[in-house]
């Protein structure tokens, strides 16, 4: 597999993470290193200083760039504030160094992105580029055994949330891998979130597809085929656990050990019977302070309080007793083969453990219904001679929070997907879910029961699939500091349908009838993306980060054997954040013309006293001015360099322009595209500068070969540097020409040439015969 497949950025680029440094990052956020925020599930980060009630408002609040990928992002983002990266230890990809807030990402193609969440790092082509990116191996191929309706496709790679461990060094990945002859596998990954190394090998999970003739043959209650990998990871106490089911599987839980990744025990929904998946709608297991584990388990057998092994439909308590997960305690509600038989999952979403006396557990499934279980006596099964209508006695509280809409016909059942979200506000403490065909609704929590809150959302999805995707943020219980933040779905049925087009939203918590911002009002510089069907936006460090499944696609649905040909042009995660105070920046017109031309460039020896750069945090010195002042020319980039890095090691680069007069007379100044290059692979940085015409340094005049009037013109810069190991760093670079006329828009005239390319194997160019009489 070749470099730029196996660090695809895009599934057409090679452009991977080089970094020579980087500066300290801003200021610190609290972390999300799981779904939903944290093992209890309640999708609520409480310290979030910067986004409140004042600050989410439309026109101050917006897109402001995206974090491109290879393929959909089904797992929800993660985050680590001031994350140290140092990619020297991972010979596979370029040298990035520094202290940053992170962004995870994980795709379907099976790579795993670390982003600089503060800082759009631009690549030559316009796209952000990573710190670093991974990519695990080829991905399961899509198929109608697995995607009815094709809504994933073209490919199954990594499905569930990561998870980062509890020192911040680790990242745990589930992989879907497809072998070739060798068959189809899950992976478990530990990779090295400073670099993106693998931590160790990676483990294979219960069994492979092996048999070549016959791939998704079953061979054991676990078939790595077929059973989907979507409830996200769970981590707790140097244990992982790893959810699997879908389409008629049964369910299976895995816990490994989180130092060697090696298996400690695994337990089927229905080790008897049928079906019973883990999916919760990437929803991951809760887990509460004494290590109790809680799941909610889809349409499968259930015999349970029959002594039976069974546990469909139900709530269920586990822990972790040596070798084997042992239920603890279960919740069953008493219309369970009503439930089965219509396909109402009470799966289709993970529970909420939230506090309270007795301490409780909140969810609800396809029917619309919440309950609220007791932690410490579930409830088990009651059965009623009046299902599927009954009444569960045995349950604290049950609510039909979505009723059922005919639509067409047809009865549409207000499925809840994803889970509810728990906040204690400045006056109650509040549950929040948002199921199908419905508003979002807000419940006050008091005395361990819910009760209505005033207003629901202003807005209410077309009906289908799934509701809206939900986290909070608030500065603790702070008054005005609570945001409800959704994705939702704007034109379709997500579960049936491709091209779903997503909307973003942030509702005010303690009024969820006022919206404060919505992605729709300012659609052209806002708008998402296609819909990401089961995943919750991530807020933190004063940014909302929204997974999608791409850009944008026709509406359509492919049934029976159809499939789709044509895919997005580029998939993404979308940043949103508090707008400048200033001025939106101007159109950029970029064309190619000759009023600029490359000359010349050499590269010579270097020396420049360091001790007069600027410290730029603590591993990096921002020598830019320093060494214009040392030369007496105008630096074409932002010259940072490592204060590890051996200055000897690097040559002074010259470059020399012919700017036509005639362009010149009207031009602001002149400016450079300007990267670095390792091993073939383009830099990460557009650390390019634009200097103005009064601070060029002229050396000359010419002719053009055209017989038009020139200026030369010289810049400098760095190349050749080498990383922490014996590589040197080439230096790429290209010149524009730059006009601001009254309109408001910016023309950038750039050199007709390809990039050019300085190395210790090319130290200069010359073009004179090319461009001058």
């Amino acid at each position: 597999m070749g470099c730029c497949e196996i660090l695809s950025l895009l599934r057409a680029a090679c452009t991977a993470a080089i970094l020579l440094s980087a500066g300290t990052s801003a200021a610190t956020a609290a972390d999300v290193p799981t779904e939903h925020y944290n093992n209890a599930r309640t999708g609520a980060n409480l310290d979030e200083k910067v986004l409140n009630r004042d600050t989410v408002r439309p026109g101050g609040f917006g897109k402001l760039w995206s974090l491109y990928a290879d393929g959909q992002v089904v797992a929800q983002p993660l985050y680590v504030s001031s994350l140290t990266v140092d990619t020297s230890r991972n010979p596979g990809i370029p040298l990035t160094r520094g202290t940053f807030n992170a962004v995870v990402v994980a795709t379907m193609h099976n790579t795993v992105y670390v982003y600089d969440a503060d800082n759009e790092r631009q690549g030559p082509d316009g796209r952000t580029v990573p710190l670093w990116a991974r990519w695990l191996g080829p991905p399961r191929h899509g198929g109608k055994d697995i995607d009815m309706w094709s809504t994933n496709d073209p490919e199954w790679g990594i499905l569930s949330t990561p998870v980062v461990s509890d020192d911040r060094k680790t990242l745990y990945v589930v992989a879907w891998h497809e072998d070739g002859a060798q068959g189809i596998a899950y992976r478990l990954h530990a990779l090295d979130l400073a670099s993106g190394a693998e931590s160790q090998p990676p483990a294979l999970i219960g069994v492979a597809s092996t048999d070549p003739s016959q791939p998704c043959k079953v061979q054991s209650a676990f078939n790595p085929c077929s059973q989907k990998q979507r409830a996200a990871l769970l981590l707790h106490d140097g244990v992982l656990y790893a959810g699997f089911g879908g389409d008629g599987n049964r369910g299976v839980l895995f816990a490994f050990d989180a130092g060697s990744l090696r298996q400690r025990a695994i337990w089927s929904t229905t080790p008897t019977g049928q079906s019973g998946g883990i999916w919760q709608s990437g929803q991951g297991p809760a887990e509460d302070a004494n290590g109790n584990i809680y799941l909610m388990i889809g349409n499968g057998t259930f015999d349970a309080d029959a002594g039976g092994p069974n546990y469909g439909d139900s709530f269920v308590k586990l822990r972790l007793e040596g070798q084997n997960l042992v239920v603890r305690d279960y919740f069953t509600p008493c219309n369970q083969g009503h439930l089965a038989d219509i396909d109402l999952d009470l799966g289709s979403s993970g529970p909420a453990l939230v506090p309270g006396t007795p301490p409780l557990i909140i969810g609800g499934g396809k029917e619309g219904v919440l309950y609220v279980l007791s932690r410490d006596n579930m409830g088990k099964y009651v059965r009623s001679p009046t299902a599927p209508d009954c009444q569960n006695t045995n349950a604290l509280q049950q609510v039909l929070a979505f009723p059922a809409v005919v639509h067409d016909g047809q009865t549409h059942y207000g499925n809840i997907h994803g889970s509810p979200v728990f906040w204690q506000g400045p006056d109650y403490a509040r549950i929040y879910a948002w199921g199908e065909n419905n508003p979002l609704k807000a419940y006050v929590l008091k005395d361990g029961r819910l009760q209505d809150a005033p207003g629901q959302s202003a807005f209410q999805p077309p009906v289908g699939m799934p509701g809206g995707m939900l986290s909070l943020t608030a500065n603790g219980s702070a008054a005005g500091s609570g945001i409800v933040w959704a994705v939702v779905p704007l034109d379709g049925d997500a579960n049936r349908q491709r091209g779903v087009t997503a909307a973003a939203m942030a509702l005010d918590a303690e009024d969820v009838s006022r919206t404060l911002w919505s992605s729709e009002l300012a659609p052209g510089r806002d708008r998402v993306g296609l819909f990401a069907k089961f995943t919750p936006p991530t807020v933190a460090g004063g940014k909302l980060f929204v997974a999608t499944y791409g850009d944008s696609e026709p509406l359509q649905t492919y049934a029976n054997a159809d499939r789709p040909t044509r895919f997005p042009a580029n998939y993404y995660v979308a940043v949103y954040g508090v707008l400048p105070a200033v001025p939106p920046p101007h159109r950029v017109v970029n064309k190619d013309t000759d009023d600029v031309a490359l000359v010349h460039a050499a590269s010579g020896p270097l020396t420049l006293d360091t001790g007069t750069c600027k410290a730029v945090g603590s591993a990096s010195i921002d020598c830019t001015d320093a060494l214009a002042a040392a030369v007496g020319r105008p630096s074409m980039y932002r010259v940072v360099l490592s204060t590890k890095q051996d200055i000897g090691s690097c040559t002074l680069l010259r470059v020399t322009v012919a700017a036509k007069d005639d362009g010149l007379r009207n031009a602001t100044g002149i400016g450079f595209w300007s990267s670095q290059s390792l091993a073939g692979n383009q830099a990460a940085e557009d650390s390019g500068r634009f200097v103005p015409k009064a601070e060029l340094a002229t050396v000359g005049n010419g002719t053009l070969k055209n017989g038009a009037l020139a200026t030369l013109v010289e810049f400098i810069g760095v190349a050749n540097c080498q990383t922490g190991g014996t590589a040197d760093v080439a230096r790429l670079f290209k010149p524009y020409m730059e006009f601001d006329p009254a309109d408001g828009t910016i023309y950038r005239n750039w050199d007709f040439a390809p990039n050019y390319a300085i190395s210790r194997e090319l130290p200069g160019i010359d073009r004179t015969g090319d461009v001058l009489r």
